[in-house]
């Protein structure tokens, strides 16, 4: 399998849900809230994910500029993997970043699994493939009403449930 996983909401500790969303509703957003503050469980999946599948199997989706993406990424030691950022100004829910994805990877939608936090995420792949499964961590927003794949109320409980499935 091969992996997306969000940077706000997964592994950065902010919810930036509301304020993409009003962006996406046609709202003028000056600038959004960065942070390089992770969640604890993030360092501990990410190293039992990296024991399972290759660094070219797994790819970070920022809502962030490219500048400020690999400064992030940087400072949360993980800049050696591929990301998509936000360069556009268009936002989640969008299938913006899927078409840049798989246009870099020539990944098979039906063996990709965004790892999201927000509705945002799984709108998101839902716009651009309804095959694109998406596992949701359960940190600050709900994603239970739009039927995600996998639901999960930590990184440590989601690597649980990819293992008992075998997609890991």
């Amino acid at each position: 399998m091969n992996f997306v996983i969000w940077l706000d909401g997964v592994v950065l500790k902010v919810d930036l849900t509301d304020v993409l969303y009003r962006k996406y509703k046609g709202e003028k957003i000056e600038g959004l809230e960065v942070t390089t503050e992770v969640f604890p469980d993030w360092y501990p999946f990410l190293e039992k994910l990296r024991q399972k599948v290759s660094n070219d199997k797994i790819v970070f989706f920022s809502p962030y500029d490219k500048e400020t993406t690999k400064k992030v990424m940087e400072s949360l030691a993980i800049a050696n993997f591929s990301y998509v950022s936000n360069d556009d100004g268009i936002t989640k829910p969008s299938k913006i970043p899927y078409k840049a994805l798989f246009n870099m990877t020539r990944w098979d939608p039906m063996e990709t699994i965004t790892i999201g936090s927000s509705p945002l995420d799984l709108l998101s792949a839902r716009f651009f493939d309804s095959r694109i499964k998406v596992a949701c961590v359960k940190r600050f927003q709900d994603c239970s009403r739009y039927s995600p794949y996998i639901m999960a109320d930590s990184l440590e409980k989601l690597y649980e449930i990819l293992m008992r499935l075998r997609k890991l």
